[in-house]
């Protein structure tokens, strides 16, 4: 039932049921942690990295966050070169984490 100005009308508790002009806002991609979870997301990106371009890092031994940080690595679209520069401290991890949003 509409109410006046052909509004939907407030349902139980005062609730406005959705209708096909309901608009829910979605944001792509992977969620930035904020805080220490932002650090250890950072130890896990740089954990993939160095599983893609230096040494493989086995199922067992991956961070919890592995899969999500492989997840965020690959919205950065980099390329494995520029991901080996990544792999160690320097400018390059710098810029990887800004691009990620994960600059502290």
């Amino acid at each position: 039932m509409n109410g006046p100005g052909g509004q939907p009308a407030p349902g139980p508790n005062g609730m406005v049921p959705p209708n096909s002009r309901t608009i829910i806002p979605l944001m792509p991609g992977v969620a930035r942690p904020r805080g220490e979870r932002r650090v250890a997301m950072q130890q896990a990106v740089v954990e993939v990295v160095r599983h893609l371009v230096l040494e493989a890092v086995p199922p067992e031994h991956r961070s919890p966050l592995f899969d999500q940080a492989r997840d965020l690595l690959g919205e950065a679209g980099w390329g494995l070169d520029e991901l080996f520069e990544a792999a160690e401290e320097g400018p390059a991890r710098g810029a990887l984490f800004r691009a990620l949003g994960l600059e502290t």
